[in-house]
């Protein structure tokens, strides 16, 4: 199994082109691959400009997604911290409206898949994020200028990964863009499965 993400931060760019099939290569149970959706362009189109990957993650993921990549972390001490549960194809803050500040949040994947956590201020509904063919949240049509947030695809089967994000006040989308490519030739798009929720910073 390998993860994509579709994504236009030229921040991440050669992170993923040079670990993004390290990052989630083996097979799942019933013979789908996970992949990260990712724009690999090198487009400089809107997404995470100031986003890069956390000093604090010192690895790629490995196969299967074992290790913790944060997008966007930042060295301040936290504020206040969010719990998210993610699952098939669900994902839960708790709580989901918090002051702004540095906010830490720990994702915890209970499910049988890979799953990741994007955050993005937004302030349409998150299920309304375009689309690409796949079905899968299209960063590149977000706002110019939006931060691109986010905790890499990660095992399930109750992991937890942790990152904190400097988040000023306003509407937020938070949503799982991973993609699978199913045996049938078929694409699973977790945001497309219903795989995002709101989330407030006041």
């Amino acid at each position: 199994m390998f993860l994509h993400r579709r994504r236009s931060a030229v921040a991440i760019v050669g992170l993923v082109a040079l670990l993004g099939v390290a990052a989630c290569g083996d097979d799942s149970d019933d013979g789908a691959a996970v992949r990260e959706s990712g724009d690999l362009s090198g487009s400089s189109g809107s997404g995470s400009g100031p986003a890069s990957a956390s000093g604090t993650a010192s690895g790629s993921g490995t196969a299967g997604g074992e290790e913790c990549v944060p997008v966007g972390n930042s060295d301040a001490e936290p504020t206040d911290t969010v719990e998210v549960t993610l699952t098939e194809f669900t994902l839960s803050p708790v709580p989901d409206e918090i002051p702004a500040g540095t906010i830490e949040f720990k994702a915890t994947n209970e499910g049988e898949e890979i799953h990741e956590l994007v955050i993005v201020k937004y302030d349409g509904e998150p299920g309304d994020i375009p689309t690409d063919a796949d079905g899968a949240a299209d960063e590149g049509q977000l706002p110019p200028g939006t931060d691109v947030l986010e905790i890499e695809g990660f095992a399930g089967g109750g992991k937890t990964c942790e990152a904190a994000f400097d988040l000023e006040a306003g509407n937020y989308a938070l949503f799982c863009n991973i993609v699978e490519d199913e045996a049938s030739g078929e694409k699973e798009a977790h945001y497309g499965m219903g795989m995002y929720t709101s989330f407030t910073v006041t």
